[in-house]
């Protein structure tokens, strides 16, 4: 079977090492909130810079521009890094609301050599079109069908999946219907299903319950960010489900602080704590159900500004993964077998 991609159908067997679910290009300044930040003293408009890094490595959204990575020549090196270390296909999870840009990932593909595979759908309820508000669920499905069999935003390059669709740490009823929206249009098209769900909330439980309630097969849909806080008993209860779960925060290890912490915003874990958690779930024979990702979307987390890249599963984790004990052929499944499964 084969995949649609940006630049057209590849056969399943091609997809190679696939990171499922990344940010070439993304803006979350809808995100920003302007507020007093300590060693800054204009954080609306402060760029990144190295100076800044030990401010963002305590609130990644101290800083507006951290919250954009628009450059071309940017991320098109950065990108690059992820294939020369071996990777062959990625996954722009990139929704409506979010500075989606086909045209962009066709050049990018073009230009890499990579598989860049688009998504299709809506972010979370701030980020979401107005004109939404009076359409029904089955309208919403049309418009992401569109987007599959058609093309996104007026062009004829076509999304291989459906999201990341948006749940926040409310998931609003206005969620729920896009969420609801996405599953008509999984049955109808057979996609893959990725559920962005807050980090900081366990609501990948009734978001997998919803999609399966509706009909989505199990392998169909994979809950997104379960990683930030590794909570064992929401992780295994989501499994439990049948569905993916992705680990896709490697690279993200912040001590937040505690004056902006909310019920949607706290602490992340480390990547040593992650692979711990990874190979508990393995030894419990989970591996069939996960994959791996960075989800790459803040200026800081590239190397051009400190952070690990895109490629930092492949360099750093995969060693990390094999020293904790973990099998080669289990790493496979996650960078290769499982995420073709879901796409596929």
């Amino acid at each position: 079977m084969a995949v649609e991609t940006v630049l057209g159908k590849v056969e399943k067997k091609d997809l190679g090492i696939i990171t499922p679910h990344e940010h070439t290009f993304i803006d979350l300044r809808g995100f920003y909130t302007d507020r007093p930040v300590r060693g800054c003293d204009d954080p609306y408009n402060a760029p990144v810079t190295m100076d800044k890094l030990g401010i963002l490595s305590r609130d990644p959204y101290a800083l507006r521009d951290n919250l954009l990575m628009d450059d071309y020549d940017t991320q098109c090196d950065e990108i690059m890094q992820f294939k020369n270390a071996g990777g062959r296909t990625v996954v722009d999870a990139t929704t409506t609301g979010i500075g989606k840009d086909p045209e962009r990932l066709k050049k990018l593909a073009l230009d890499t050599g990579l598989h860049i595979i688009a998504g299709a759908g809506y972010y979370v309820g701030s980020m979401l079109p107005p004109e939404l508000d009076t359409m029904s669920a089955e309208e919403i499905a049309e418009t992401i069908i569109e987007e599959i069999e058609v093309g996104i935003n007026g062009t004829d390059i076509k999304a291989g999946v459906i999201g990341e669709i948006g749940i926040g740490e409310d998931f609003s009823e206005m969620e729920e219907k896009i969420l609801r929206a996405a599953c008509i249009a999984q049955i109808k098209t057979g996609l893959g299903l990725l559920i962005h769900i807050n980090p900081w909330v366990p609501l990948g439980v009734r978001a997998a319950k919803i999609a399966l309630e509706m009909g989505v097969p199990k392998e169909k849909i994979c809950i997104c960010h379960v990683d930030v806080e590794c909570r064992m008993d929401y992780m295994k209860e989501v499994l439990d489900l049948g569905v993916y779960i992705e680990y896709d925060n490697f690279g993200k290890e912040y001590f937040v602080n505690q004056e902006v912490r909310n019920k949607g915003y706290g602490n992340f874990v480390t990547d040593v704590y992650r692979v711990e958690t990874l190979k508990e779930l393995i030894d419990a024979g989970y591996a069939d159900q996960i994959v791996l990702s960075c989800d790459v979307c803040l200026k800081n987390l590239l190397h051009k500004y400190g952070g690990w890249g895109f490629d930092h599963i492949l360099v750093n984790i995969v060693p990390m993964m094999k020293e904790y004990g973990i099998s080669q052929a289990d790493i496979d499944k996650m960078l290769i077998t499982n995420p073709a499964d879901f796409l596929d």
